[in-house]
């Protein structure tokens, strides 16, 4: 008994020595001088970029790394180039390049007031540095944080600039690997690559850039292996820890490995996303001021809108929460009709033509469209959602009125299923515009968002990196797997795209009997994807609950599944 209880002890210090050598945290480290990336985080809205002489377009050129695109500036001898962070910017370093002469200064600040009176936080870097035609400048100084950071230039001889780049840098010391994703969680037999980031001392995560491999190890291959490529496998229940070492300097990570029977990750908390809804459905004096939707016996918008957000609550498991914060019934129709905004009463009569011919002849012409800057500064939403009063904006209205699904504005506006509207109004934040039809169904609306989700992925996932959306992709992104169909990929379909479910052969597909494979389930385990699939076919999404207003329940349904199929855990994001 005695020795048992020996042997017990030293078990128990060997396995915690060994886990203390895992968990050590060395105080190695690598510092860099980099650059800091203005352009991205001008392109995300977490910077603001103002530019005197004011003039349109060439904003991101100082930004860019390339020294030959240019900003340029005529018939005047000062240029004042400000940003503004939401954050405070570490700095050490300016550099210029001017395609003239002059000289340059730099200003920092934690607020536009001390910036611009000179006073508390405001102190000034550089004084009159001589900059000299087509050679960069540069000056080192002790690090500071700050918000605004502005350069002056001058130029009394040229009396025109023309900047080809401004660079901030700063040290940054990398203290340590990022093992994502974290925790690794794996069913016995399943495996996982791990990804490698490297951490700076701010917690700040950049990819991995040293030069040498990363080498791996398990506290345990009994219950999870690694192997040198980083790739993780479940073999029996319980716990592990991962380790991963670069060759190329001293810092190193770990990860936790959960090998479970079976798992769904945390969700994130609910969203409440508030919404102002504008009903263009004018009430016709001449009809006893009966509505448009009443006349021509279309839906009710006002229940299509609660519907819409009770089916965003179900499909993402109450974690999309939309709430009508305010209702606009009555106001002016915003829609030029050969240039002027249309009124109720002849878009009363333009309805009730034959083939409703004028109000087609008029878009196909390019003579009927939606002023979205007038519609936005009327009721002055620019404003609202600068304030947080609301954070998105919904219209129903007829058909023939202009919209498009989905319509983004603001400075840094992107593709939405619509060219994008920068300018124009008094917007400081992005501000999504929804254009619904109270003529059709509620599944046509939530087609409409699914098309916006569709923009914001490919935003996020493929145009910050420079690459189309390709579901063939042999090096896929998260979001071209999710949008795997067998049409394209026999045997290795996902979860499909706005218009095609996994087993459709064409455009709104929705009703193919046809079985399939897919690789869905995956998905609410992201981001462990597993090799793991089902049959599907119609059966798998229709949504048939007798409700009068669910038309195209084929339709409804598979939508209901696709969103339901979207990740929305903590940490991760499709």
């Amino acid at each position: 008994m005695k020795v048992n209880r020996w042997m017990l002890y030293v078990r128990l210090w060997t396995s915690l020595a060994a886990l203390a050598l895992f968990f050590v945290r060395l105080n190695a480290q690598i510092v860099q001088l980099r650059p800091i990336d203005v352009a991205s985080g001008i392109k995300k809205g977490g910077i603001r970029v103002t530019i005197a002489p004011s003039i349109a377009g060439d904003t991101l050129n100082p930004f860019d790394r390339e020294k030959y695109t240019f900003l340029t500036r005529l018939q005047t001898d000062t240029l004042v180039v400000t940003l503004e962070s939401d954050v405070p910017i570490m700095i050490e370093k300016s550099k210029v390049f001017f395609f003239s002469h002059g000289s340059w200064s730099l200003e920092i600040a934690n607020s536009l007031p001390e910036l611009n009176s000179r006073t508390g936080s405001y102190e000034r870097l550089v004084e009159s540095r001589p900059y000299v035609f087509n050679a960069w400048d540069s000056l080192t100084f002790t690090q500071r944080k700050a918000k605004l950071v502005r350069l002056r230039a001058h130029s009394p001889v040229d009396s025109v600039f023309m900047l080809g780049e401004w660079a901030l840098e700063a040290t940054v010391k990398f203290t340590s690997l990022l093992l994502l994703p974290n925790p690794v969680r794996l069913l016995p037999g399943t495996g996982l690559k791990m990804q490698v980031k490297i951490l700076d001392e701010e917690k700040n995560v950049y990819p991995y850039f040293l030069s040498g491999p990363v080498t791996w190890r398990s506290t345990d291959p009994s219950i999870a292996s690694v192997d040198e490529y980083g790739e993780v496998t479940g073999v029996a229940l319980g716990t592990a820890i991962i380790t991963a070492r670069s060759s190329a300097g001293p810092i190193s990570g770990f990860d936790t490995v959960y090998v479970q029977s079976d798992f769904r990750p945390e969700k994130v908390k609910p969203i409440t996303i508030k919404v102002a809804l504008v009903l263009q459905d004018p009430a016709i004096s001449s009809q006893g001021f009966a509505r448009i939707h009443e006349l021509f016996r279309w839906r009710d918008p006002v229940l299509l809108s609660n519907k819409l957000i009770f089916h965003f609550r179900e499909a993402t498991d109450s974690v999309v929460n939309f709430q009508i914060v305010e209702t606009v019934k009555d106001g002016p129709l915003f829609t030029r009709y050969y240039g002027n905004f249309m009124t109720a009463s002849q878009y009363y009569a333009l309805l009730k033509e034959p083939g409703w011919a004028s109000l087609r002849n008029a878009a196909d012409s390019g003579k009927l469209w939606f002023d979205y800057r007038e519609f936005v500064k009327y009721h002055h939403y620019d404003e609202k959602r600068n304030s947080g009063q609301i954070d998105e904006v919904w219209v129903f209205a007829g058909p023939y009125l202009g919209m498009y699904e989905s319509q983004l504005m603001g400075p840094n506006a992107f593709w939405w299923n619509s060219p994008p509207i920068k300018d124009g109004t008094a917007l400081k934040k992005l501000l999504s515009v929804m254009g619904l039809n109270y003529e059709r169904g509620v599944d046509q609306a939530f087609h409409s968002f699914g098309h916006r989700v569709e923009s914001a992925i490919v935003q996020a996932y493929h145009q910050a990196q420079g690459r189309p959306w390709n579901p063939r992709s042999t090096n896929p992104t998260p979001w071209d797997l999710f949008t795997r169909i067998d049409k394209d990929l026999p045997g290795q379909a996902h979860v499909g795209n706005v218009h095609f479910p996994p087993n459709g052969t064409q455009d709104y597909d929705y009703g193919n009997t046809r079985i399939v494979r897919s690789y869905a389930e995956n998905w609410y385990r992201y981001p462990y994807l597993f090799a793991q699939s089902s049959d599907v076919n119609v059966n798998t999404w229709i949504y048939t609950p007798g409700d009068p207003l669910a038309e195209g329940q084929d339709h409804l349904g598979y939508l209901r599944w696709w969103y339901g199929h979207l990740p929305r855990y903590v940490g991760v994001g499709c």
